[in-house]
């Protein structure tokens, strides 16, 4: 789930919330969210042939207000949901997958998507037991965070699992596919970081559905969690390196505004992600004795400590960069006689991990 800091909220409540024709046969849906992020964008794009119909990228969540904003956007771009052919899901994070079986059953369309995140909606969004939000409620208890307020989180995620639907029988799509979509050919690109299976799709005209692999007007959380792979953060830098030179002419991200110059946002980003790694090693530096993820993610990101849920992203993207140092060999983790999880700086540390490469397929 994408979070924001107060004042990039604030930037975000300027857009645009009315649904945009981009041009001939693009539009852009804000769609709202009970979150920080206020809105998701949601795309509807048609390919050269009308009668092949539209593809809708993402899905809202199953609120009457997301509903009613999608609908408006069908309506003023004067589409019927028999008229969308395909569905396409860039990542699992609840403002993106939304209600996506009942849109896929409201148009009849398939739904497609990377392996990777297929594999993660019944675990995290289908599992009544609630094995993978109680293990995340145990670890963030032994990073620091207050047991009854990680307990919390088990509920609030009960809590919007109502808002989501799953699609049945999604498609399978792999990383370097060509795959027809309404008409429309994409060359399938998977980007981890921001979410393991995250995927972007480059049109033959060089439209690039983004996600929220890269966002113009804020950073992409990149955030670590039980159920995600090793050093997300360098998966997102690797993701971020290989966007910057795809021949995209306009980007259609997430969140926010669209924008054009991808190779310059995508190195802004990198330099973002470097310069907050090397944040956290000036404090671990500056803290002998170690410091947890909890304490990190206060000191880091303050502005964010104002909801239960933001502290949850801000504490994840802490662990994140802390298991980056970890994997350069700078940080060690060491736990203390009561169980608290602590890091510190590790001076003449090795590598304990190499990094994975982009697999044929995801």
């Amino acid at each position: 789930m994408q979070d924001v800091s107060p004042a990039e909220a604030a930037d975000l409540s300027l857009d645009s919330r009315a649904p945009q024709q981009l041009e001939p046969g693009l539009w852009r849906v804000p769609v709202p969210l009970p979150f920080a992020t206020q809105y998701v964008n949601v795309y509807l794009l048609q390919g050269a042939d009308p009668a092949q119909g539209w593809l809708l990228v993402d899905c809202p969540l199953g609120t009457s207000r997301a509903e009613a904003a999608l609908r408006r956007g069908l309506e003023q771009a004067r589409i019927t949901p028999a008229d969308i052919r395909a569905i396409v899901i860039t990542h699992a994070h609840p403002d993106h997958l939304g209600a996506a079986g009942y849109w896929q059953r409201l148009t009849g369309a398939p739904v497609a998507l990377l392996a990777l995140e297929a594999q993660i909606i019944a675990p995290l969004w289908e599992d009544l037991s609630n094995h993978a939000f109680l293990e995340a409620a145990r670890t963030l208890s032994v990073h620091g965070m207050p047991a009854d307020e990680a307990q919390s989180l088990v509920t609030r995620a009960v809590q919007l699992r109502r808002l989501l639907e799953a699609p049945a029988h999604p498609q399978v799509l792999a990383h370097g596919q060509r795959v027809r979509l309404a008409g429309s050919i994409f060359h399938v690109y998977w980007t981890p970081g921001h979410a393991d299976g995250h995927l972007c799709l480059l049109r033959e005209d060089g439209v690039l559905i983004a996600g929220d692999a890269l966002l113009g007007e804020m950073r992409p959380t990149v955030g670590m969690y039980p159920w995600t792979r090793s050093d997300p953060l360098a998966a997102q830098l690797r993701s971020l390196a290989l966007l910057r030179d795809v021949p995209a002419r306009l980007v259609l991200p997430g969140h926010g505004h669209v924008f054009a110059d991808l190779q310059a946002r995508a190195d802004a980003l990198s330099g973002q992600y470097s310069r907050q790694a090397v944040g956290i090693a000036r404090l671990l530096a500056e803290a002998p004795d170690g410091l947890s993820v909890h304490t990190l993610a206060r000191a880091l990101y303050p502005a964010r400590w104002h909801a239960a849920d933001s502290r949850l992203v801000a504490m994840a993207e802490a662990l994140a960069g802390l298991e980056h140092l970890r994997a350069l060999g700078r940080a060690e983790l060491v736990v203390d006689a009561g169980g608290l999880v602590l890091y510190r700086w590790a001076h003449d540390g090795q590598r304990h991990t190499a990094e994975e490469p982009l697999p044929a397929s995801a």
